[in-house]
């Protein structure tokens, strides 16, 4: 009887070891809590992350100045604003599934504007994804940074400090000009963008502008035309340092709206007041926004 026992003891110990503790979540280890994300979604992750996988550009950003490289197990392709450590980071991954899991991850931070089915794959698949809300305003990319900083257990007392630095110096740039305020277009390879409720139209608040898209009624998500532009008459024109294409990355130039014929009557153009903007920071949604920004304030009250 009792070696019966022990063998089906043996048999249960085997049968444990295999199977394990059923589906648990990739790469999770030690103490776990449970948080909300953005989205209403509780998820289980570790109180102190180690294989981090940050999706989309601006979370790298984020992730990558809060913590050291070595908590994050892989970044995306995408060009981002912390080159130096995301070179440390010896993984590159896809923003799928498959891609994500092959780095075993403890913790995948992804913007609400991933797609909902990629982010129930990887949550089927018991990848732990917390999904944060992409902040459209200066005050609502804090908010997100300290979130962040929340979830891996790390602080962001310099960075929102930086940012404010930066807004202070926009700030005083702004407040030496006396005259009216000049009406600004952000014009990309899409067209005439950042319209009411964009995170560049919050950005013109703080660079005491008015935006040119928002006057013509454009929304966040509108691209308008060059006709727009022309109607619109702008004092000044933005545009990002690259375009972004199929065949990778292209540089922007100025000249290609100066050469413009139909632009000639554009004030903008006229007085030669077109700016290139770093795009990596201009497009971001992290702390580089503020940086964006006094390069923009330098451009704008430069005459």
């Amino acid at each position: 009887m009792k070696q019966r026992i022990s063998i089906i003891c043996t048999i249960l110990m085997m049968v444990l070891l295999v199977v394990g503790c059923g589906p648990t979540q990739t790469g999770t280890t030690g103490a776990t809590r449970q948080v909300t994300d953005g989205t209403g979604v509780a998820v289980t992750v570790p109180s102190e992350p180690k294989r981090i996988v940050p999706i989309a550009a601006s979370t790298e950003d984020i992730v990558l100045s809060l913590v050291d490289p070595s908590r994050v197990a892989a970044v995306g392709t995408v060009v981002n604003n912390v080159p130096e450590a995301s070179a440390k980071v010896e993984k590159h991954v896809k923003a799928t599934a498959e891609s994500i899991l092959s780095v075993q991850p403890d913790l995948v931070l992804v913007p609400n504007w991933m797609s909902p089915d990629a982010i129930g794959e990887m949550r089927n698949m018991q990848i732990p994804v917390y999904v944060y809300k992409t902040p459209t305003t200066v005050e609502e990319a804090k908010a997100v940074i300290h979130e962040i900083a929340g979830l891996l257990h790390a602080s962001d007392e310099a960075m929102i400090a930086s940012m404010d630095a930066d807004l202070k110096t926009v700030e005083d740039i702004a407040n030496k000009h006396s005259g009216e305020r000049p009406l600004v277009a952000f014009y990309t390879q899409f067209g005439l963008t950042g319209g009411k409720g964009s995170t560049f139209d919050d950005m013109t608040k703080y660079l005491k502008v008015n935006n040119a898209a928002a006057q013509l009624g454009l929304g966040p998500f509108d691209n308008g035309t060059r006709e727009d532009l022309i109607k619109a008459n702008p004092d000044i024109i933005i545009i990002p340092s690259v375009d972004y294409t199929s065949d990778g990355i292209t540089p922007a130039a100025a000249e290609q709206l100066y050469s413009d014929p139909a632009l000639q009557g554009v004030k903008a153009i006229a007085n030669r007041r077109v700016y290139l903007v770093d795009s990596s920071q201009v497009m971001s949604y992290s702390q580089f926004m503020t940086r964006a920004m006094v390069s923009m304030a330098q451009n704008i009250y430069s005459k």
